[in-house]
């Protein structure tokens, strides 16, 4: 089981208390935040944004987030479709099953299965 300790030990054993924050005593689980260099490509294509390739970025990124959520619905649609197709040709068999062994055991009943089969 993976637990955040709440105690940190130095390498003289003496354990030191976490300082407290906004949220309470604890320790931050990803531990003391790093900066994050990106190389100069990035800084490139940063400064190469302006607010109208911004707002097309995001209309491409809502588009590209509208089509999938699409695509999702209608593979769930697809496969109730399909779910649905099987059970009833499954109940059909199953129901039409029990009438023609009631009908076999039942005469005024076989005689009703000769008139809809055709037998």
């Amino acid at each position: 089981m993976n637990t955040a300790r709440t105690t940190t030990r130095r390498a003289s054993g003496r354990a030191v208390e976490p300082p407290e924050d906004g949220a309470g005593p604890g320790v931050a689980l990803g531990g003391r935040p790093r900066t994050i260099r990106f190389p100069p490509f990035w800084h490139a294509w940063f400064a190469r944004q302006t607010e109208p390739r911004l707002a097309a970025l995001d209309e491409l990124v809502d588009a590209h987030v509208e089509r999938r959520a699409l695509r999702r619905y209608l593979r769930r649609l697809k496969h109730a479709t399909v779910f649905a197709f099987v059970a009833a040709a499954a109940a059909a068999h199953w129901f039409s099953d029990q009438v023609a062994w009631l009908a076999a055991h039942v005469p005024a009943l076989r005689a009703l299965w000769k008139l809809l089969t055709g037998a």
